[in-house]
């Protein structure tokens, strides 16, 4: 497949990955989309209404999921539209790490992780900048889904080109297994007021990036309460 090179526009983008598809409004700012390249990420977009399985036909997936009847896999946005910027890497993070220790080091940096219908879009997009599918020959936590009760899924692309995926351990790691993290736009609309918002990114543990926070003077004096009152409580125990 050719390879979508840099200067598309942003509609011209996700038409020719989807077709004619509702295109709702980016959320992110023309210099966050700019950098992308730069930072080594991907800009996603999932079309509204478009379901896994839907998802999975258009880009022509081989796959060991029967989409149609699976009912054990959980996504956190079932129908919903929805942009993000992700890793542009070919291969998972944090290989070799619990699912319980990626999704903690996400949220640390104000990130989210994958579900079906996101990864699903990931890899639509990816091939279409790429020209390849990723993550093949690993496997990838999708930590903002769920599978069963309180199971986890691993998807990645075997060497046959199958999309495989398996319900898992969160507390399992391996070599082969990583996640991949997804950052939301942090706003709902571009406009004066909200252009100057950060988004959150990998490594970066600035709570500027967070989606909520209070202000560290707030925090200081909470702190400082909360050290008086066990130090006058140690007193009087004593």
């Amino acid at each position: 497949m050719e390879k979508v090179e840099v200067g598309y526009r942003i509609d011209e983008y996700v038409y020719t990955a989807y077709g004619d598809v509702y295109l709702e409004p980016c959320p992110f700012t023309a210099e966050e989309t700019a950098e992308l390249d730069h930072t080594g990420e991907l800009l996603v977009y999932v079309p509204p209404k478009l379901s896994c399985s839907e998802l999975a036909r258009h880009a022509a997936i081989r796959a060991n999921i029967d989409f149609d009847n699976e009912q054990m896999i959980r996504c956190v946005m079932q129908d919903e539209g929805q942009w993000f910027i992700c890793s542009a890497s070919k291969t998972p993070e944090l290989l070799y790490h619990s699912a319980v220790f990626a999704k903690r080091a996400f949220e640390d940096d104000g990130l989210h992780g994958m579900d079906l219908r996101r990864y699903l879009a990931f890899c639509i997009m990816y091939r279409l900048r790429y020209g390849c599918f990723p993550d093949q020959s690993y496997w990838t936590f999708l930590l903002s889904g769920s599978y069963d009760r309180s199971g986890i899924s691993i998807i990645g692309f075997d060497r046959h080109g199958v999309l495989s995926h398996h319900g898992w351990m969160r507390n399992f790691k391996a070599k082969f297994v990583g996640a991949r993290y997804v950052a939301l736009p942090p706003r709902l609309e571009v406009t004066k007021e909200t252009s100057a918002l950060s988004r959150a990114r990998r490594g970066n543990s600035d709570t500027a990036g967070l989606e909520a926070s209070v202000d560290a003077a707030h925090t200081r004096l909470i702190e400082g309460n909360l050290q008086h009152a066990r130090s006058v409580r140690h007193d009087q125990e004593e």
